[in-house]
């Protein structure tokens, strides 16, 4: 098993056995660092995901962006198990959703928008560097889509206190993210503007 695998167990494992009032407090606090950093984003339209397995939820950041009048989108994944490009459809509050094949919930309906017309993406992580690059569930998903976005788009990490590690063993295929919000501080990481 490699260094980045038994980093991802780990990690999963802690995440996994987070209690209801632990994954609260990190909502409720993620959302407060949100709170201080979002008037410096452009928020038209957002991408986002739907909280699984001890994810720190962003719902409460997409309910109030919705009431403020945001396009809001979810991750939708192909049936071909070959293709890893997400699309990302419009969410609305009351839409009908469904479980997908891996049990996340997407929107049953929705208008489809391409990437890199959303301004941000909220991403979960298993884990989170000092250099803005992330351990995932390990598909491949997120990186496969992300690959092609233009600097317009800014991906923000969302993560537990416990998620920030030393290093995520980054590979050639890995997309770092432009800033990551946790329980304790907003991040960013300046050099992903590289062109």
């Amino acid at each position: 098993m490699s260094k980045k695998q038994e980093v991802r167990e780990r990690l999963l494992l802690q995440r996994k056995n987070l209690s209801p009032e632990e994954l609260n407090f990190s909502e409720e606090s993620v959302k407060l660092n949100w709170d201080r950093v979002n008037s410096t984003f452009t928020k038209n339209h957002i991408g986002f995901y739907w909280p699984y397995l001890g994810e720190v939820s962003p719902l409460s950041i997409i309910h109030e962006l919705l009431d403020n009048g945001s396009s809001c989108y979810l991750p939708v994944v192909s049936e071909d198990p070959k293709n890893k490009n997400l699309i990302f459809k419009q969410f609305t509050l009351g839409a009908d959703t469904y479980k997908n094949k891996f049990n996340i919930t997407e929107p049953c309906k929705g208008i489809a928008i391409d990437c890199s017309d959303l301004d941000i993406i909220f991403i979960p992580c298993v884990g989170l560097d000092s250099e803005g690059y992330r351990i995932g569930m390990g598909m491949g998903f997120y990186d496969t889509t992300l690959k092609e976005i233009g600097s317009n788009t800014k991906l923000i990490a969302l993560a537990h206190d416990f998620q920030k590690i030393k290093s995520c063993f980054p590979e050639g295929h890995d997309i770092p993210v432009h800033g990551a919000i946790t329980s304790s501080e907003y991040l960013e990481f300046y050099f992903k503007n590289a062109e």
